[in-house]
């Protein structure tokens, strides 16, 4: 994916984010703090998922990205873990299954 395939991608994203958090008006500083804020929640959910996310076609991913951001427009952060550790926590397990799915060799084959 080239730099300019990304910024238009993280662009469509940042406008769906402001969508889902009601924002209608347009202000640059408001922009940069979500940008900021949603920057945040994709490298978490990254590290939680251990592999890069494509938030425009994984659902539960976005569900979680936009649940981290309204969290973090209303400076309660430190709260999205706890409130959503079910949903985080099935996240990190249905990714360590399908990565272990994918190493597994099919035992049929033997």
């Amino acid at each position: 994916m080239t730099e300019k395939t990304k910024k238009a991608a993280e662009d469509r994203l940042l406008e769906d984010v402001l969508n889902a958090l009601d924002v209608t008006f347009d202000d640059d500083a408001t922009r940069k703090k979500i940008r900021d804020i949603m920057r945040q929640g994709q490298a978490r959910l990254e590290q939680l998922k251990g592999m890069q996310i494509d938030f425009a076609k994984e659902q539960t991913a976005r569900m979680l990205l936009f649940s981290f951001c309204r969290y973090g427009r209303s400076n309660a952060i430190e709260q999205f873990e706890n409130d959503f550790s079910c949903q985080l926590t099935a996240f990190s397990l249905e990714a360590a299954v399908a990565g272990m799915q994918e190493r597994t060799p099919d035992e049929s084959k033997v």
